[in-house]
């Protein structure tokens, strides 16, 4: 196993972060309608949902549809705080490749339109970590001892970074409004990451 800051630190912070989400006792219909939606998505700027979902209905939609894919995805959810949960009423699909999936222009901006349009409004990102079997065995066995946990990267840390701690968002974490919640499918597991690359801050600090 390659032993660097970088890896250490993503393990660290995903134990930290909450455990995946458990998908026992979803909506059927609701998942369903999800599904459909996210796969309308792919082929056209965005599809809207002529009833909202809820939150965890969509995760697991999201879940479903990329768990056997072998290209990651990049799905977003535009919606509602509603209650403890998110109700979502659009969606843009982006499919990227093996090893990679870009934010087009496109999504930057309606995430930013979107997250500033109410004080309400709640904006989902989910993309997946295809499993090919052609992974280093040193891979395996740390999701193993992780549980088969999903391990946020660096590079995924650095996207939550960029829109969940800037000024706006963390006013309204703190004020309990809307948020840009982010979720990494993996293995067969989503689960919500939550911390930015840590590393650049204690290095400011000189942290030994």
């Amino acid at each position: 196993m390659p032993i660097n800051s970088n890896l250490i630190e993503a393990i660290v912070l995903t134990c930290l972060e909450a455990d995946p989400i458990d998908f026992r006792n979803v909506d059927e219909g609701e998942v369903r309608r999800a599904l459909a939606a996210i796969r309308r998505a792919a082929k056209r700027p965005g599809a809207a949902l002529r009833y909202g979902v809820t939150r965890k209905q969509f995760l697991c939609a999201c879940g479903d549809l990329t768990k056997r894919l072998t290209e990651e995805h990049l799905i977003v959810g535009y919606g509602y705080h509603h209650g403890s949960t998110t109700r979502v009423e659009k969606v843009h699909h982006v499919v990227g490749q093996e090893r990679g999936v870009g934010i087009p222009e496109h999504v930057r901006t309606e995430i930013r339109r979107h997250h500033v349009c109410s004080s309400d409004a709640e904006v989902i990102v989910f993309h997946n970590h295809p499993r090919t079997g052609a992974e280093p065995d040193w891979v395996y066995t740390l999701k193993t001892l992780l549980h088969d946990s999903p391990i946020a990267s660096n590079d995924d840390r650095k996207v939550l970074q960029r829109y969940a701690f800037n000024a706006v968002a963390l006013l309204r974490q703190v004020t309990r409004q809307g948020e840009v919640l982010f979720y990494l499918g993996e293995s067969g597991y989503v689960k919500r990451f939550q911390f930015p690359p840590l590393l650049p801050l204690l290095a400011h600090l000189n942290w030994p």
